[in-house]
């Protein structure tokens, strides 16, 4: 049914127009057939209004918009999030973080919120709308907080409409390590158990493995990679040895790198030797007196010395003192023996004294030395000194430990039982022939000073024996002391070299070689004097290493379970073990 209405009402009374508010209008069922679509009023947010309900066209945005009363909202197709390119943030790393978000629905002014776990968002600094269904997002590492992980990601259009990618970005910064770079230990290649251990932690509680990244710890240990331990038995060295290597530290996926060494060492290895110097050559004429025996220094029966295995260390062996022409001449002093290098000081052995000269000469005095030589064949002729302590010889020769013996003046007053004896490693000399007591006329020169026994090298011999005196007028010469000193000469015959069938000639006999034995003096006759024994090293160390001597003369020998090299050129020259 059709309301009739009257049009005058309808009308403004003042313009003629049909006023909004006169009209009692009901629409029903409107429908619109235009191809067109409904026209909204159209413009910019500039000119929006503030009526409630109303619906307009944003020329600015774009978009179709609507009014709440409060404020104008948009009407869009809402944003989808289906995934980011990188989920793990390093937030001590410094810098950006730069996130590849993709979607659908994304639009121009579009905002990108992180949304921490307990609630603490943050917007990413910089925005930047790649297309419809790509944003780049930047923010500062920093910005994302290890206790509100795992980060969502909220992208919002500027229609307010918004969709989230929850539980997306872990914050996962490198462990720190703790243990500083450099040497972590130095060992011996003998060492076993644990040696070293390395230590890292992760800011984000991971769980930190460890790795050789490069280089290589000492052959023979190995890395646990959970413990950071560095551990085993190092494989023998022949010298200080560095291992330098690359450690990383691993923590979920996030590293730290840092270089580190260790040292090691080669075992020590206990030795004994025995050092013995040059023998003195006896004097000569008539009456001449023996020469000293060299000075003699050895740990046998004592503390072991520790050598490092494959270090060169340097040995010297002494000549004997040279002969002496006929005449009333002194004899010569032998030369120094020395042992010594890393980890032991130099050990010097020294060459024993020459004989004092024969007949009145003045130089009848015996020189000092390792032993002493002896004196000439009037008593006035003191015989020289030995090395030990308290020595009456006094300056260098007042040494500890002990090296040898004083020698001896002649037998009598006048010494018609010729001159004087050299001192011996082990005892002074003698006064006569077997007997250090008392003074007498004998029919023999007086004997050498005894050497020193020892076994090292599993014989029981004597070592630097002193040289015997030679014969005045009427007796025979002087034995040569046990150890290698030379006997004496004398028209009544010659002295015997002890232990050993040696004969004479016309001069005093020649010390054993490598012996440290000093020489027989001359006497009545016209040949020379004795000359010094020379020097020798022996050294004694475990079997299942070897020694290796440079340019000298050398043998070694197995005794037991151990090795002995003897080391008998004279000079100098170097030796190791390994």
């Amino acid at each position: 049914m059709t309301k009739a209405r009257d049009l005058s009402k309808l009308l403004s009374t003042s313009n003629g127009k049909i006023a909004g508010s006169n009209l009692d209008v009901s629409f029903e069922n409107i429908s619109d057939t235009g191809t067109e679509g409904t026209k909204v009023a159209s413009g910019t947010t500039a000119q929006r209004g503030s009526t409630t309900g109303q619906i307009r066209f944003n020329s600015t945005t774009g978009l179709a918009e609507y009014y709440t009363g409060t404020a104008f909202k948009s009407i869009d197709a809402p944003p989808t999030v289906t995934s980011i390119d990188d989920t793990e943030v390093d937030s001590a790393g410094g810098g950006n973080q730069t996130i590849v978000i993709t979607g659908t629905s994304f639009v121009s002014g579009a905002t990108v919120t992180y949304v921490g776990a307990s609630g603490t968002d943050f917007n990413a600094s910089t925005v930047t709308i790649d297309s419809d269904t790509q944003i780049t997002a930047v923010a500062a590492k920093s910005s994302f907080l290890n206790a509100q992980e795992p980060y969502g990601v909220r992208v919002t259009n500027v229609s307010g409409l918004s969709a989230v990618l929850a539980s997306q970005i872990n914050v996962d910064n490198s462990p720190n390590w703790s243990t500083s770079s450099g040497t972590l230990a130095t060992i011996q290649d003998n060492a076993t158990g644990t040696h070293a251990t390395v230590s890292a932690t992760d800011p984000d509680g991971d769980t930190v493995a460890y790795s050789v990244q490069s280089g290589s710890i000492p052959a023979g240990t190995t890395l646990n990679s959970s413990s950071g331990t560095i551990s085993g038995d190092p494989t023998d060295v022949n010298g200080s040895t560095t291992s330098t290597f690359l450690l990383r530290a691993t923590a979920n996926t996030k590293t730290a790198d840092r270089s580190f060494n260790i040292i090691v060492n080669p075992t020590p290895i206990d030795i004994y030797y025995l050092l013995i110097a040059g023998g003195g050559s006896g004097g000569n004429g008539y009456g001449g007196a023996g020469g000293g025996a060299g000075g003699l220094l050895t740990n046998y029966g004592s503390t072991a010395l520790s050598m490092t295995k494959g270090t060169n260390y340097n040995v010297t062996i002494g000549t004997g003192g040279s002969t002496r022409a006929w005449g009333d001449n002194q004899g010569y002093d032998g030369s120094n023996s020395t042992f010594g290098g890393t980890g032991i000081s130099t050990l010097t052995s020294i060459g024993g004294g020459g004989g004092g000269a024969g007949g009145s000469a003045s130089n009848g005095v015996g020189r000092e030395g390792g032993s002493g030589g002896g004196g000439g064949w009037h008593r006035e002729h003191r015989a020289g000194y030995g090395t030990y302590s308290g020595s009456a010889g006094g300056g260098i020769y007042d040494s500890s430990p002990r090296q040898g013996y004083d020698g001896r003046f002649a037998s009598t007053s006048n010494g018609s039982d010729g001159g004087g004896s050299g001192g011996g490693a082990g005892g002074v000399g003698f006064y006569t022939n077997g007997d250090s007591g008392s003074e007498q006329t004998q029919v023999a020169a007086p004997q050498g000073g005894t050497g020193k026994q020892i076994n090292i090298d599993g014989n029981n011999y004597y070592w630097s024996g002193g040289g015997g005196g030679g014969s005045n007028y009427l007796c025979a010469g002087g034995h040569g002391g046990l150890g290698g000193g030379g006997f004496g000469i004398g028209t009544q015959g010659n002295g015997s070299y002890l232990g050993s069938a040696i004969n004479g000639s016309a001069g005093g006999n020649d010390a054993g070689n490598n012996t440290g034995g000093g020489g027989g003096a001359g006497g009545n006759g016209s040949g020379g004097s004795g000359v010094g024994g020379s020097g020798i090293f022996i050294l004694r160390y475990p079997n299942s290493l070897s020694a290796t001597v440079g340019t000298l003369a050398s043998n070694t020998i197995t005794v037991g379970s151990d090795k002995v090299t003897y080391v008998t050129g004279t000079g100098s020259g170097t030796i190791s073990i390994a």
